[in-house]
């Protein structure tokens, strides 16, 4: 079985044909290990990063901290083929041949694990968000996102929708795109996948709104611990939720 697995995982998520983006490891590890940590240090940890951090040249998102009603969806949505069959979206369509090699009491146990890794808070280049206007975004968010996501990107498991604090700039941003673009949410039966393809169809416009509202929910993350020398903080202006003595 083990030989088998990791025959499967090296066929599926093999490196894509020269050009394509981004280049996958060559194989994913097998493992019999049922406790929760060793499996996301054998199979998961390659891609998103021994503390769950995720890796911008993978384009792998964190997952450190994610609450396992969220996971379970996402892990059920690989496994059954509502997300992770286009091969246009690498990173999804490697996550569903990961998804369907674990055993289920395997996906159980990492998943409660990933709930209790510390959320990492993007910084750097994970956080940045160049040529955008935040203030715009917080409009946008306001009026579209906060209802389902909560003031504070915090998330709401009552809507299914994730929290959007601790993930990276670029990866929410790519996401926002899948979505609108049909690579992610499009299948039948993905319930809240469609709420979101409705939104980014209807209310995004261009790519600038799409990246001004990324750089929002980024504001919305706590500040990283500062270089020594360095206590400034951003604070968008008339933002409700967020004081300038935080």
């Amino acid at each position: 079985m083990k030989i088998r697995l990791t025959l499967f995982l090296t066929l599926v998520v093999a490196p894509l044909a020269p050009g394509a983006d981004p280049v996958a490891p060559a194989a994913v590890a097998a493992t019999n290990a049922t406790d929760g940590k060793t499996i996301f240090q054998t199979v998961c940890a390659q891609c998103h990063g021994a503390s769950g951090e995720g890796k911008a040249e993978l384009k792998s998102p964190s997952i450190a901290g994610m609450p396992a009603w969220y996971t379970s969806t996402q892990f059920k949505n690989l496994r059954e083929g509502r997300r992770g069959h286009d091969a246009a979206d690498p990173q999804s369509f490697m996550m569903a041949a990961v998804a369907k090699a674990l055993k289920p009491e395997q996906v159980k146990a990492v998943i409660a694990h990933v709930e209790k890794m510390p959320v990492q808070t993007p910084k750097g280049a994970d956080r940045e968000m160049a040529n955008t206007n935040p203030q715009e975004g917080m409009q946008l968010f306001q009026e579209r996102c906060m209802e389902c996501h909560r003031y504070n990107g915090s998330g709401e498991m009552a809507f299914g929708s994730p929290p959007l604090v601790g993930r990276q700039g670029w990866y929410l941003e790519a996401q926002l795109k899948n979505f609108k673009s049909g690579k992610r949410g499009a299948v039948k039966d993905d319930v809240n996948g469609a709420k979101m393809v409705q939104m980014t169809t209807l209310f995004i416009e261009d790519e600038q709104m799409l990246r001004n509202v990324v750089a929002y929910i980024m504001t919305l993350n706590p500040e990283p611990e500062p270089a020594a020398g360095d206590g400034k903080k951003e604070v968008i202006e008339d933002n409700p939720f967020i004081s300038a003595g935080q």
